[in-house]
């Protein structure tokens, strides 16, 4: 027995270190046939991943496609093959193992591709789970298809397999092998020296590709160089923040042109207090915006866009969830309602706490536009009363207030400072008559009084009300900030195109009968359910569920239909 197992494992013979070097030899030219095919494959993702608009960008994506997918079928090859050809002794063994392996690896890639065009997101084990989910049948069928060419890969690779085999020594005697080698080897290098210059140097067409293809990692020198004082940290923070993040993807937003029927003659106020949490609105704290909240129309289950303030004038202004702040930061893109004002010659009455301080503002919604500065409620206030004073009557005008909880010891005690100066909004609009036409939304772009990142419920459920020319209604389903504006389009401008071309939300005058409200950030996709309930997805496929008590529950994988649903609405408008 004992002599049976010594003759299964390898020796030091010369005829085993032929045949090793044999196999070796050949598991070198097998791993060339795989490269190119990977590569054959993998340039899917140039017809499915975000187009650079540069040169230098597209000359990139070439690159990093064959180095990373050379590396990555090299790294295969001496993980798994190198091995084996140490242990298997017997070489039709040998290769009949590596044509199983690199047909199962070849057709994981295959399906990578399709779960990339559709889904903008690579394998993942909860992915693979709702793929194979049986309960969906039609969609389990239509994905069984792509195992189609997996009889045909295998045949490809058993052919190869067999005719490299017989070919070896005229290919041991090949030179340029080893040229072929360096290539790789020189974009492998390349790709990462190059994505290490484009993260310092904040070049986005190469930095927006970091996630075109699976298991990739570029490498980064930011912190290397921050250590040696070769760039400026805190720069290079403030460039992000007005700027958004490098790997954001290009938008495709507004899908076509927009095109109005109506000029509408009715003024528009939006105020937002930022902090309000809806349940703080009361006839004890708030008396102000209680009675105005009697007297109007009160949506009781209405959130916000995202997770920070950002995320909320996003949600107000482009009806896109916060996953888009960092693609509309880096693109300058304008905002369609701003567009509309503009377009039927609204005047402009704008004015904040902070003197629009936050990007999202004076970089992309407010781009163009002279905006005064404030330093606190009151100033805003005080300067928006001489605004109405002094506009112009015989023009519609858009004013937009944007206020912050005031300094105090306790939330209540903030709230009833706000309410307070929120009163003063409302007797000018009296004094001035100005209440019989025009629309007065009032809202929260986050209901967190710290302004803290947060998905908790608490801090995602804002105020929204409506005061249009007494109109009383409660509103108890779900509503989204992401429904303000395709409403405003809808009602005032007699927007023509779907609401597919411009908007994540729904017209809210329209029968609503949706299920969820989406709300995200760069990281993770949010559905909001109306019991509370919480399903987090982030944009490498994991998973979370949070009840409405905010506490994270155990499950193993979200209903497959708002998977699906959540997918294509979060990347309704990602450019492929």
């Amino acid at each position: 027995m004992f002599a049976r197992l010594r003759s299964l494992l390898p020796t030091n013979s010369r005829q085993y270190r032929e045949e090793t070097s044999q196999r070796i030899t050949w598991g070198h030219w097998f791993t060339l046939f795989n490269v190119v095919l990977a590569l054959l494959i993998s340039s899917r993702y140039a017809f499915n991943a975000d187009w650079p608009n540069t040169l230098s960008g597209k000359l990139y994506f070439f690159t990093s496609l064959f180095g990373h997918f050379s590396f990555i079928v090299f790294a295969c090859y001496l993980l798994l093959l190198f091995p084996l050809s140490f242990v298997i002794k017997n070489d039709r063994t040998f290769r009949g193992v590596s044509v199983i392996l690199a047909t199962i690896g070849q057709t994981f890639l295959l399906v990578d591709t399709e779960v990339f065009k559709r889904f903008y997101l690579h394998l993942s084990p909860l992915v693979w789970d709702l793929l194979v989910n049986p309960e969906q049948g039609e969609l389990t069928r239509q994905w069984q298809l792509l195992f189609v060419p997996m009889p045909l890969i295998l045949l490809a690779e058993m052919l190869y397999s067999r005719w490299c085999w017989q070919k070896l020594r005229s290919f041991n005697r090949q030179k340029w092998g080893k040229y072929v080698a360096y290539f790789f080897l020189s974009c492998f290098t390349a790709t990462h020296l190059i994505y290490a210059w484009a993260d310092m140097t904040l070049y986005r067409p190469i930095t927006a590709q970091k996630a075109n293809y699976p298991l990739s990692h570029p490498m980064t020198a930011r912190t290397f160089l921050q250590k040696h004082g070769l760039i400026d940290r805190a720069e290079l923070q403030q460039e992000i923040e007005e700027n958004g993040r490098l790997d954001s993807f290009y938008l495709n937003y507004p899908k076509h042109q927009l095109t109005f029927t109506k000029k509408p003659h009715s003024n528009i106020i939006l105020i937002n207090l930022s902090g309000l949490r809806n349940n703080a609105i009361s006839s004890e704290n708030t008396p102000a915006l209680a009675e105005v909240s009697r007297k109007s129309l009160r949506f009781m289950q209405h959130y916000t866009s995202g997770d920070s303030r950002s995320a909320g004038v996003l949600g107000i202004f482009y009806s896109l969830s916060g996953k888009y702040l960092d693609s509309v930061l880096g693109n300058k893109e304008a905002s369609p309602l701003m567009f509309a004002f503009r377009q039927s010659g609204y005047q402009f009455g704008l004015f904040s706490h902070n003197g629009f301080a936050d990007p999202v503002y004076h970089q992309a919604a407010f781009a163009g536009i002279l905006l005064p500065e404030s330093k606190n409620n009151l100033d805003a206030i005080s300067q928006w009363k001489q605004w109405v004073s002094e506009r112009d009557v015989n023009q519609p005008f858009f004013s937009y207030l944007d206020l912050n909880l005031p300094q105090a010891n306790t939330y209540e005690q903030q709230t009833k400072l706000l309410d307070w100066q929120f009163s003063e909004i409302w007797s000018q609009l009296e004094k001035n008559a100005l209440l019989a036409n025009t629309m007065v939304i009032i809202t929260s772009d986050q209901a967190n009084p710290t302004g803290e990142m947060s998905f908790a419920q608490q801090d995602m459920q804002v105020p929204l009300i409506i005061y249009w020319q007494g109109e009383v209604k409660q509103y108890d389903l779900l509503s989204s900030h992401l429904d303000i504006m395709p409403t405003l389009l809808t009602q005032f401008f007699g927007i023509l195109n779907p609401l597919s071309d411009y908007s994540q939300g729904i017209n809210l005058t329209a029968q609503n009968n949706r299920l969820w409200v989406l709300a995200s950030n760069h990281n993770w996709n949010v559905a909001i359910m109306p019991d509370g309930e919480q399903y987090h997805i982030d944009r490498k496929g994991h998973f979370e569920k949070f009840n409405a008590q905010g506490e994270k529950e155990k499950s193993a994988r979200p209903p497959l239909p708002l998977f699906l649903q959540m997918i294509q609405q979060s990347n309704q408008f990602v450019e492929k």
